[in-house]
This record gives C-alpha cells, sequence and structure tokens, in this order.
C-alpha cells in the first residue's frame, strides 16, 4: 500500500504552521484595515499579506504569547477599488499555512465625490433670543456625523456634533430633525458639514466641504 502515496512524500512529509482565524477586512480612504487571530501554534514567528495576484505584499512578525493573539495590520497607497487579500503564517524554518482570503474595499475620490452635504431645511432664532433653532431635511444613507462650528456670545468658538440617535433597546432612531446651537453670538456666521461612512466598520470618515450659514 505504501507504494500508492511513497511518491508524493519523497521529499519528506509536507509541514504546514497554523493558518490564520477570523480573518476580517475593514474598509478605509485609501487603506483596508485587516485583523485576524493566531490561535494555536506558537511556532508562529512571522504572517505576510498579499494582494494584486500576488504581486504586492507585507510582512508582519509575529512574537506568539502562548494565547489567542489579534494582530492588526493597515494596507495603505491602495486605489479605489475591491482587492482579494491572502494571509499566511510562517515559522523560522520557512514552513508556512495554507492560506486564508478575504475581499476588502478601498475607497477613494470617487466616493468622496458622491456625497452631499446634509440639507437644512432652516435656521432661526429661538424666541429667548439667544438660541438658534435648526431644522433638517433627512438625513442620506451612510451619514455619521453633521459638525456645526459656530460662535458663541461670549465670543469663544464651539462645536455642535450630530449623530444617529438609538433606544434603549439598541433600534436605531435616526437623526433628529431639530436641534440647537445655544448662546449664539448674535449677527454671526456658523458653518456645517456632514461626515459619512462608506461601511459600518470603515476606518476613515468622508467630509463633505463645509456650508456657511448666517441665521
Amino acid at each position: 500500500m505504501s507504494s500508492n502515496y511513497e511518491d508524493f512524500i519523497k521529499d519528506g512529509e509536507i509541514v504546514y504552521t497554523g493558518r490564520v482565524e477570523g480573518l476580517t477586512a475593514y474598509p478605509g480612504r485609501n487603506r483596508v484595515k485587516l485583523s485576524w487571530e493566531l490561535v494555536s501554534d506558537p511556532k508562529i514567528t512571522l504572517c505576510k499579506v498579499f494582494w494584486n495576484n500576488g504581486a504586492d505584499s507585507l510582512s508582519v512578525p509575529v512574537k506568539k504569547t502562548g494565547k489567542i493573539d489579534t494582530i492588526q495590520v493597515v494596507v495603505n497607497n491602495l486605489n479605489e477599488g475591491l482587492y482579494s487579500f491572502q494571509v499566511y503564517t510562517y515559522d523560522n524554518e520557512g514552513h508556512s499555512s495554507v492560506k486564508s482570503e478575504i475581499a476588502g474595499v478601498s475607497y477613494g475620490d470617487n466616493y468622496a465625490n458622491s456625497i452631499f452635504n446634509r440639507s437644512l431645511k432652516s435656521a432661526k432664532k429661538a424666541p429667548n433670543g439667544k438660541d438658534i433653532w435648526l431644522e433638517w431635511f433627512g438625513a442620506a444613507q451612510q451619514t455619521a456625523v453633521v459638525e456645526v462650528n459656530y460662535t458663541n456670545d461670549g465670543g469663544q468658538p464651539a462645536t455642535l456634533l450630530l449623530t444617529e440617535r438609538f433606544d434603549n433597546l439598541g433600534r436605531s432612531r435616526g437623526f433628529s430633525n431639530t436641534d440647537t446651537l445655544y448662546n449664539y453670538k448674535p449677527g454671526a456666521t456658523f458653518n456645517y458639514r456632514t461626515g459619512f461612512l462608506p461601511g459600518k466598520e470603515a476606518i476613515d470618515t468622508f467630509y463633505t466641504s463645509y456650508k456657511a450659514v448666517t441665521p
């Protein structure tokens, strides 16, 4: 029976290091963040990431702790587009694992040019004469934050960050359609912009240009 497989192991038994677990890709601006776990093999000393059909790669030295180790690396300087990443582990003798593979997206100018500032329906003085009431149209999908910069009545800069609201069960209630700029400096102009996340786990926020408004 041994004659059936002897030819395949004539140069010695093939040794593999442990493959990575939980490989995850997070989109970013001209970059992608990769995260994975090293669960078992204590011999692993190096990880390598390949993309562009193996034409590009980076090496990640590893020092195992004996526990589950989480490795995170950012692949920079990527053109906008979809990439396939392959991750291998290695030991000091050059033995490698089987590959782990995942797709990741890099966003860039095309995405940045597709987003628009949230529309403001009105900005008017509150009855107390001190505050400004803001009324908004609905927020677009992928909106992460609306940043409003203004000057208060003490002449100091102030920032209002508007984000998605959630109920006690963690369910989204969306963005509020009304907000208030408190103690607003009379006659001043405020500026606002909108930040977008191309994915919920994106590592970079894309911002529109500021829009100036005088109530």
